[in-house]
């Protein structure tokens, strides 16, 4: 409405719109970028509505994607394709200067290359699920079995409910009221691999000289069981865990200690000068505007955001410009057989729509690569899932039925192109026929410019036009 308001005053340019993520979560968002920057192009185009516009650019397509119970594979239609690319991205660019990191090639540091095939790709942290986990999942498919079955009201149990509770799961069992096993915690894995990471960062040069300092400065993002008095929580046992592995507790802060903004201003300078080791925030309070990457080593996510855009705004904490580090590691922790396997693969879902969109290419009339970032996501899906190789035959079912439906649909194409062929060889005959006509009438034609005109109308000859036109219609009405 005030863009509206503002271009009936004073035109179409009155807005400059500036992010790093125009499309951060769902597809209406592309469409809605350009009816705030540009609705006359829409408009001009016929797709200034959201449903035309879906149904001339977008496409649904089948995958195989983990059902919110966590461990049955299923094929399931999304809105992931688009068709009419080059059309679409020359309406985007003409409102959007795209530059993506790799058009920029600006100075930050690279990802560690991981030993087994030295490609610099974020790292996945499996966990082993426990018993009691494995049975709470049976449990969450038997309560999702039940709502699908509409055996219990919403008010009761609903998929929303089913949700919240296998992510929480997947992060703690303690969450959900249910013990936990020693060692097989990701936040013992977490711990694990941060206070490993710590140890081998624990001194640093200055002027020099070797001091003892907190080390290189590591980033835990955790959106769930954020730290509250009197209550467990996932932060409080991430520091107690880290205490136990040597990491003075002193030296691990949460972003919820800074109140204000002089406090986190007085917080992230810390984390600059070496005062912190471990800051363990949430995407909410940790996200945009936090910078803290001077020192960062390694940044990584105890849980998965529900955005591409939150994602790529946690990696953008440490892996920017302004980090003294050449290289860093991001670590992911999944929890196997759990509800980590479908919040990785929502997000990779998504991620593929943006991917899309902001690397299209003018000379594709149709794209689906997903990208090297949301490769990594299916990645997590894959070995989150448990049995990678269950979930490799269901889309290979999925690739065969595919390719059977367009080989048929070429067969029927092939005899609808014999059928026109026979209907156009037909049609050269009339037309050969027609054109002979043509020449014939051609040949017998008479010059009748200017004083050349001479009209036989009745055995009576006349050279003006009008006379003659006049003559011919008292003709006409006579027959």
């Amino acid at each position: 409405m005030k863009m509206h308001y503002l271009r009936r005053r004073h035109g179409l340019r009155v807005g400059t719109f500036a992010t790093a993520t125009p499309i951060a979560n769902s597809i209406t968002e592309a469409h809605v970028m350009q009816r705030y920057l540009r609705p006359d192009l829409l408009e001009a185009a016929g797709v200034l509505d959201f449903d035309t516009w879906a149904a001339t650019f977008g496409q649904t397509t089948a995958e195989i994607e983990i059902s919110p119970d966590g461990g049955t594979p299923r094929l399931k239609a999304r809105f992931a394709k688009f068709h009419n690319v080059p059309e679409l991205l020359r309406m985007w660019w003409v409102s959007g200067d795209v530059k993506t990191a790799e058009d920029l090639n600006l100075p930050r540091p690279e990802l560690f290359a991981r030993p087994e095939d030295a490609k610099r790709l974020p790292r996945t942290v499996i966990v082993p699920a426990s018993a009691e986990l494995v049975g709470f999942m049976g449990e969450l498919a038997e309560r999702a079995e039940r709502v699908r079955s509409r055996a219990v009201r919403p008010q009761q149990d609903n998929m929303l409910l089913i949700s919240s509770h296998g992510r929480a799961a997947a992060l703690d069992l303690r969450l959900v009221g249910l013990p936990m096993t020693s060692g097989d915690s990701k936040l013992e894995a977490a711990a694990d691999t941060i206070a490993d990471i710590w140890r081998a960062h624990r001194f640093a040069r200055r002027d020099g000289t070797v001091h003892p300092t907190p080390g290189g400065f590591q980033i835990v993002f955790c959106d769930l069981s954020t730290p509250k008095a009197d209550e467990w929580n996932a932060y409080d046992e991430l520091r107690a865990l880290l205490a136990t592995r040597g990491v003075p507790e002193e030296w691990v802060r949460f972003i919820h200690e800074a109140r204000n903004d002089r406090e986190k201003a007085e917080l992230f300078d810390a984390c600059r000068n070496g005062e912190v080791a471990v800051l363990i925030g949430s995407t909410g309070k940790m996200g945009v505007g936090t910078n803290v990457q001077a020192r960062a080593i390694a940044l990584h996510h105890l849980d998965c955001p529900r955005r591409p855009a939150d994602l790529a705004q946690r990696d953008g904490r440490a892996l920017r410009q302004g980090n003294a580090n050449t290289e860093i590691g991001i670590y992911r922790y999944v929890t196997e057989g759990s509800f980590d396997a479908y919040s990785w693969q929502t997000v990779a879902r998504k991620a593929s729509f943006i991917a899309q969109v902001m690397r299209g290419r003018l000379d594709l009339r149709e794209i689906e690569d997903i990208g090297d970032a949301a490769l990594s996501f299916n990645e997590v899906k894959a070995l989150a899932a448990g049995n990678p190789l269950l979930l490799d035959r269901a889309k290979a079912d999925a690739e065969l039925t595919r390719l059977e439906r367009l080989e048929r649909g070429h067969q029927q194409s092939k005899g609808r192109l014999r059928f026109a062929i026979d209907g156009h060889r037909r049609g050269i005959d009339r037309v050969t026929a027609e054109l002979a006509a043509l020449t014939t009438a051609i040949d017998a034609r008479r010059d009748t410019r200017g004083e050349a005109f001479c009209m036989r109308v009745d055995g009576q000859t006349f050279t003006d036009r009008a006379e003659a036109g006049k003559a011919l219609t008292d003709r006409l009405l006579l027959a």
